[in-house]
């Protein structure tokens, strides 16, 4: 616009002339002459003048560009706050200044912003077109690939003003017109690369598939950089770095971060609250996303209340889609309280959503499956397996009627499976996993992550069977998996080595299973907190390993650690601290400690009555090992009670040849044998021996340790020939199973070398 003219130099108006003075016009002089009159012009002369006055008139000439004014202050100060952000402005709506509005919405536009569709907003007395500033995007943005657009950009990024060093506003020239464009040029080509890199990673962000995953990955150490930009060099602090703290915070998860995943994420939950209204539902995923990693960190009580937090703000929206999303809130909710002990107010959650989707969607629709399975899962973890199986066939129903594909079965089949573990349906849950298995394969080939879940739930259910070499190779290619796809040092990673060290160790090979779970904890302390679930776990099972090797006292401290450790996760009542007790009892009860043992094993009872009941089959359970207790105690009487107990609630819920039977089946036979009463243990151990035969098989280690106790009937009954006979097929089990000197094994060859002694002189 013209420039206003000093006021020295102000036009001066023109001097009028005297009255009746005419002014006539200047007449040309001819050179050297007097002035001649006007020549009459000829016809064709008329004629162009004539012509050349129709003519448009022409345009003036542009005017010579004139110096730009001095900026006002306020127009200074809104453009320094669009270049780094560092002069606050008034908030718009309680969100952020308007300068960040102006960034915000030249990043997002209306791809990455669901329902917002900003077309013209007004900025003080600046007019922002979103949809021109985005127009010159968007041809590049839908042809992005990972070579060319981010990479491009970035070097883009790299050459320019943007990381050349800008110290308190200055650069190499001093002059404030050269900052002020260095600054808005770093900004340009900031915007230009973020929004790249964002709608690149966008793309793939709900994607499971090998190459997405591996380009998550190697996005992420770029978001690294574009956040520390963001939040540092720029102090964006708006809806555009909540999403690329979203972002990174999921590609630290790929690769095992879990506790820098949850800093991002709550320093992304932190900014939206500054920022966004109460019920904006970006805060909403932003909190989802952080009670996710909690979870995985183990901390369950933080989990909860950020779901609360959730819940909160779900519950003061309304709409279908609202109702929805309470539902899902109130499944991980049930979840995370299943985890904690809550048994109870977790089927209550979980019978809660079931209503909402049941009145939005009615009784057979697909959308209450999921909620349907998980109570399913509830109700066999509460010890009620049969009314899990029905509730899964129910599911199975729903889906075969609205046709689902197959390999959309996956999750139904393998839940099933579980169910009918729990039920000692052993072989019928080996097919199930080995059905679900063959799907995925032709689905999705050999590589994708839901293959490892599966393989690593076979081997558990081959575990089970005794088919230990199969269960080796399930979990060794378990991990194969999970290495590519992850990364060697993944949590995941570190659970299939602690399940490995587990079959190994029931295979005998006791050094080995203990190198695996000393690689799984290196692993485990690297991601998690010390006090986490999964390294209690892989504590539990060296623990194991000292007991078995004869290191009483070490297998004694980690009890200890590990019982410290749980009870600081999950309190004093909890299932998991209900477990240990049982395993620091028997350690204790190896050391001759038989009445602190008694103690043990009598608060853990105690603790499942409290959070079961006392109908469910840890009952059962802790009452078979206090009747050992009472055996090893001398207590006969008070062990045959519990036995007896034990053995009558089991065949109240699993029936007469149930595998949960042989336990406590064996524990009676023994203490017939030391009751001198062989007769009596000879039945009792031929029933076990019968169950095992038909669901496990004879070259399980639970029928060898049946038949050598049958050989002990046997020889006090005077039999030494069936006895030695029985004893021999049973140490030839064990060999099979077992390496090198194995306490199974040198008590099976003491049995055998005692056969030639007189009866009565043996001693058990």
């Amino acid at each position: 616009p013209p420039q206003p003219k000093p006021a020295a130099e102000k036009a001066k108006a023109p001097e009028p002339k005297p009255a009746g003075e005419k002014v006539k016009p200047p007449q040309p002089k001819p050179a050297g002459g007097k002035a001649k009159p006007p020549q009459p012009k000829s016809l064709a002369e008329k004629a162009a003048e004539k012509k050349e006055a129709e003519k448009p008139a022409a345009k003036p000439a542009a005017k010579q560009a004139e110096p730009a004014r001095p900026k006002t202050p306020a127009e200074k100060a809104k453009e320094s706050a669009q270049m780094s952000g560092s002069i606050e402005k008034p908030g718009i709506d309680g969100r952020n200044s308007a300068a960040d509005r102006v960034v915000e919405a030249s990043l997002y536009g209306n791809v990455l912003i669901s329902g917002e569709v900003p077309i013209m907003k007004r900025e003080g007395s600046v007019v922002v077109n979103v949809e021109d500033t985005l127009r010159s995007f968007e041809d590049e943005v839908d042809a992005i690939t990972f070579n060319n657009s981010v990479h491009n950009a970035m070097r883009k990024f790299a050459r320019n003003a943007v990381l050349r060093k800008v110290k308190g506003g200055q650069s190499s020239s001093s002059a404030p017109d050269t900052v002020a464009q260095q600054r808005k040029l770093q900004l340009q080509q900031f915007v230009q690369a973020t929004k790249v890199l964002l709608l690149t990673y966008e793309k793939v962000y709900e994607s499971k598939e090998p190459t997405d995953l591996a380009m998550k990955r190697m996005l992420g150490p770029q978001l690294q950089y574009f956040v520390n930009c963001m939040l540092t060099k720029f102090n964006f602090k708006n809806r555009v770095s909540v999403r690329a703290l979203k972002f990174y915070a999921d590609s630290l998860l790929l690769l095992g971060e879990l506790v820098k995943a949850e800093e991002a994420l709550e320093t992304a939950q932190n900014i939206a609250f500054q920022c966004f209204n109460p019920t904006d539902l970006d805060l909403f995923d932003i909190l989802r996303d952080r009670a996710n990693v909690l979870a995985r960190l183990g901390q369950k009580e933080e989990t909860a209340g950020v779901l609360e937090q959730c819940l909160t703000i779900i519950e003061q929206l309304d709409g279908e889609d609202m109702l929805t999303k309470e539902s899902e809130l109130l499944n991980e909710l049930a979840q995370v309280h299943g985890n904690i002990g809550n048994l109870s107010y977790s089927n209550q959650l979980l019978e809660r959503s079931l209503s909402i989707q049941e009145s939005l969607f009615g009784s057979q629709a697909l959308e209450i499956c999921d909620t349907l399975s998980r109570l399913a899962m509830l109700r066999n973890k509460m010890g009620e397996p049969t009314q899990a199986h029905s509730q899964l066939q129910r599911v199975m129903r729903i889906q075969e009627r609205h046709d689902v594909p197959r390999h959309e079965f996956s999750g139904t089949l393998c839940n099933m499976a579980a169910v009918n573990a729990a039920l000692g349906e052993h072989e019928k849950s080996k097919v199930l996993y080995q059905s679900v298995l063959a799907t995925q394969e032709k689905q999705y080939g050999q590589w994708y992550p839901e293959i490892a879940t599966t393989l690593s739930n076979l081997a558990m259910v081959r575990m089970a069977l005794g088919e230990y070499e199969e269960a080796k190779d399930c979990l060794e290619r378990t991990h194969k998996i999970r290495s590519r796809i992850y990364g060697k040092n993944h949590p995941l990673v570190a659970s299939t080595l602690t399940n490995l060290a587990s079959v190994i160790y029931t295979m005998g090979d006791m050094k080995k299973s203990m190198q695996l779970n000393e690689d799984a904890l290196e692993i485990q302390k690297a991601c998690y907190p010390d006090a986490h679930p999964l390294v209690a776990v892989t504590l539990k099972n060296m623990a194991m390993i000292e007991n078995s090797t004869g290191n009483l006292d070490r297998a004694k401290t980690l009890y200890e650690r590990v019982l410290m450790m749980e009870e600081l996760i999950y309190g004093e009542l909890h299932p998991s601290v209900a477990s240990t007790l049982n395993n620091l009892a028997d350690t204790v009860l190896e050391q001759g400690e038989t009445a602190k043992a008694a103690v043990l094993f009598q608060r853990a009872l105690e603790t499942n009555e409290i959070i079961f009941g006392k109908d469910h089959p840890d009952i059962a359970r802790n009452l078979n090992n206090l009747g050992r207790a009472f055996k090893e105690m001398g207590d006969y009487d008070g062990a045959k009670t519990k036995l007896n107990k034990s053995l009558e609630m089991k065949e109240k819920r699993y029936g007469e040849d149930h595998i949960n039977l042989v336990p406590t089946l064996m524990n009676l036979g023994d203490l017939f044998n030391l009751t001198k009463q062989p007769h009596r243990a000879k039945d009792v151990l031929a029933r076990g021996l019968k169950i095992c035969e038909k669901k496990i098989g004879m070259k399980h280690p639970d029928s060898a340790k049946l038949l050598r106790l049958l050989g002990n009937s046997f020889y006090l009954m005077g039999d030494l020939a069936t006895s030695e006979k029985l004893l021999n097929k049973s140490l030839d089990i064990l060999e099979g199973v077992y390496e090198g000197d194995h306490p199974y094994i040198l008590a099976t060859r003491a049995d055998l070398g005692a056969c030639s002694r007189p009866v009565g002189t043996r001693v058990f």
